[in-house]
């Protein structure tokens, strides 16, 4: 059985489409590495109501905190909204590259044919010279969806132009054989827009969410955070960042109940919603970030076998523990990667069952307290408690756990990666008997 998959997995990494988005991924990994690092700082340290500023009082003595606050706050919103852009641009040139057509230029067409796809004014008013449209990249964004946009520019160019096309030759005279590729993608970005101020005028897309939220809707209690659980995880795997985001405390109804209740009474023994969704996934489910991303960078530093995979790790750790494990899931990769699905899905999903169960025979006090931005999920519980110890080591003990499933992945993706680099060295062996 664990053969058969191994085959299926080599047969898939061995597609053109997946070699170029790996490729992709590697390409967008330091934008998104720096982008959550200064998300971080944002959130835990420069924000009012931020972990590290309340540990240490950092707005009292730091000079020019609020304005350093505005600076990175703006700056995660203009990285995070070009994230989709660059991808398409990097999907785009790789295409290209692969069919020996003109990288440069596809990639620059995919970022063109983004901006446009985004801009909000383009069929609302005359623009002045001088003005740019009013661009909309929003910080949510879905890497699959910008691969896939980019894999098709490319491929324009592999049918509209011809191959071993250069722009300019080594005589320094220009050929301009890519102006059918660039003219249909600005076309269809166009139609696209278009389709989209139609959709946003007539609420389609907000229907199209409304819809898609009440299917999953199955009331309430442990079922329901263990549905939304397994959403978040799948929805993360395919390069998601906005359906199901993190819920936040306040936008959590239930946690607001049992905080009152708690307040009221003086005790959490007996708040009237036990099996929330800040009880459940925020405290225990997603104690080592989405999809247990932490747990897997530590079982990767202790038993992978993989140089690369290990220097991602390293880099991707100081993020990882302040929840945020996108670099790691770029750089190893975890996106569309079908090792780390099963994992990635089971990891969270175990926690918040056995989360159930030591709050169900009050082995863990509920976390009914409002915790601060950029608090280390692991101490989510802890913090959310008041500090209560059982809480804290049910935390320890769940990572511990959600280690020793990620490992048992890791060595498969060893195995994988000896079967490709054998690969490698026999296609290597027979071109170099084939010159001989």
């Amino acid at each position: 059985m664990q053969q058969k998959l191994i085959n299926i997995i080599l047969s898939t990494r061995r597609r053109r489409i997946v070699m170029i988005a790996q490729k992709t991924l590697v390409s967008i990994f330091p934008f998104l590495l720096i982008a959550t690092i200064v998300l971080v700082i944002s959130e835990a340290v420069f924000n009012e109501g931020g972990y590290i500023n309340n540990l240490f009082k950092v707005s009292s003595w730091f000079p020019r905190f609020n304005l350093i606050d505005r600076v990175t706050s703006n700056l995660i919103s203009l990285l995070g909204g070009l994230t989709a852009t660059i991808t398409a641009y990097f999907a785009a040139k790789y295409t290209a590259r692969a069919y020996e057509r003109s990288a440069g230029t596809a990639g620059i067409t995919a970022l063109i044919f983004s901006l446009i796809v985004n801009s909000r004014e383009l069929f609302a008013k005359f623009i002045n010279d001088g003005e740019l449209t009013r661009i909309n990249l929003p910080v949510n964004f879905n890497l699959f969806i910008a691969i896939c946009i980019g894999y098709l520019i490319g491929q324009s160019f592999r049918l509209l132009s011809p191959a071993g096309h250069r722009i300019v030759d080594d005589n320094y005279v220009y050929h301009p054989r890519t102006g059918r590729p660039v003219f249909v993608s600005i076309a269809v970005a166009v139609l696209c827009n278009a389709l989209i101020s139609l959709g946003t005028r007539y609420n389609v897309f907000s229907y199209i969410g409304t819809v898609f939220s009440n299917f999953f809707k199955i009331g309430s209690g442990v079922r329901q955070v263990a549905v939304d659980t397994v959403l978040r995880s799948v929805s993360a795997w395919v390069g998601n960042s906005s359906v199901y985001n993190e819920i936040g405390f306040i936008s959590d109804p239930d946690a607001i109940i049992n905080l009152n209740s708690a307040l009221g009474s003086g005790t959490t023994s007996s708040i009237p919603k036990l099996f929330t969704d800040t009880n459940l996934y925020a405290a225990y489910g997603g104690l080592a970030g989405l999809g247990g991303t932490l747990a897997l960078i530590v079982a990767i530093l202790w038993k992978s076998a993989s140089d690369k995979d290990q220097n991602i790790g390293i880099r991707s750790i100081f993020p990882a523990l302040f929840n945020h494990g996108v670099p790691a899931m770029v750089g190893i990769p975890v996106f569309l990667n079908l090792i780390y699905l099963v994992p990635f899905i089971v990891v969270p999903l175990v926690n918040v069952l056995l989360a159930a169960v030591l709050l169900y025979f009050k082995i863990v006090p509920p976390a009914v307290y409002p915790v601060p931005a950029g608090t280390p999920n692991i101490l989510y519980a802890f913090v959310g408690t008041a500090g209560s110890i059982r809480a804290l080591t049910a935390s320890i003990a769940l990572f511990v756990l959600d280690i020793l499933i990620y490992v048992q992945f890791v060595k498969l993706d060893n195995r994988v990666h000896e079967m490709l680099l054998k690969e490698d060295m026999d296609g290597k062996e027979n071109r170099d008997e084939e010159i001989d």
